[in-house]
């Protein structure tokens, strides 16, 4: 089975939780296609990793009526990533969930390297 990948925010699928691992597209895990990064620099993603706020996945969202009430679905590949570098968001409401180093990038170095093809 081949995962879809260079997916765009306007191709999200409607799902109807919240997701606890990588989507196949997500910019943080070790299977992202290196620079593809939706739009974003690398130092744009780490500046929003390193923030305090919930980040929306650009794979899947929520209905248009859970978002109108405020619920966003979140990038799991974030939140992973800042639990490997021990970012604990100020948001109670930003996604949190176990660190994984194994599926997504341990720290700002690899996913820099990896996007901007350093070795």
């Amino acid at each position: 089975m081949t995962l879809k990948q260079l997916i765009s925010e306007e191709e999200a699928v409607e799902v109807k939780r919240q997701h606890k691992t990588p989507c196949s597209d997500c910019p943080w895990s070790r299977a992202s296609i290196p620079g593809w990064l939706g739009g974003h620099s690398v130092d744009q993603w780490l500046e929003r990793a390193h923030g305090d706020s919930g980040v929306n996945c650009h794979t899947k969202k929520f209905s248009e009526q859970r978002e109108e009430e405020g619920e966003i679905c979140q990038c799991a590949g974030m939140a992973m990533f800042r639990a490997n570098v021990c970012k604990l968001p100020r948001s109670p409401t930003a996604l949190r969930l176990e660190s994984n180093r194994e599926k997504v990038f341990a720290n700002d170095s690899e996913f820099r390297n990896h996007h901007e093809r350093r070795t």
